[in-house]
């Protein structure tokens, strides 16, 4: 393998990317390309959140009202460029009673629907619209010998739409 570009190359690459990282820092959020960062960066401007620092506890809160969020966003293309129809949404990968318990705490789940970088769908979704949810992975913990924590249990794509509130929509 042999080194094909200099830096000076890509420079235009990394400024754009040294721009993005700035905004995405004084949200709190410390690297803007890993973990769906540059997705909650754009949650957090839309809806004039701030990011709650560090991995673990609520991710987002209005500071104005002290709401918390919980920030969940989903790509509609798969990483080998393949239009999912039904994507599942991502919890944690460590779901026992004190996330769940922090779940139903939260003022709501604001999910970003993501088709690639832009936003096509963002919804609010009350905690009480997924205790449904919740209750049953309970029950798991509850049931299932040695299970001390399930790894990341996904919400379905359609109960987001049925049950969550429209707050933006793509104009495609």
């Amino acid at each position: 393998m042999t080194l094909k570009a200099k830096k000076s190359e890509i420079c235009h690459l990394l400024d754009m990317a040294n721009v993005l990282q700035d905004e995405a820092t004084k949200n709190n959020i410390i690297h803007v390309f890993d973990d769906g960062g540059y997705r909650e960066l754009l949650l957090t401007k839309m809806f004039g959140l701030q990011k709650i620092a560090g991995r673990h506890g609520d991710d987002g809160i209005d500071i104005g009202t002290g709401k918390q969020y919980e920030l969940k966003t989903v790509n509609l293309i798969d990483t080998k460029g393949k239009l999912r129809h039904k994507p599942g949404i991502t919890t944690c990968h460590h779901v026992n009673h004190e996330i769940i318990k922090r779940y139903r705490a939260v003022s709501g789940f604001l999910i970003g629907i993501f088709y690639i970088n832009d936003p096509a769908r963002i919804y609010e979704v009350p905690p009480k619209a997924l205790e449904h949810h919740f209750k049953k992975w309970e029950s798991r913990l509850l049931n299932e010998e040695n299970l001390k924590h399930i790894n990341n249990p996904k919400i379905p794509f359609l109960d987001i739409i049925n049950e969550g509130i429209l707050h933006y929509q793509d104009e495609m």
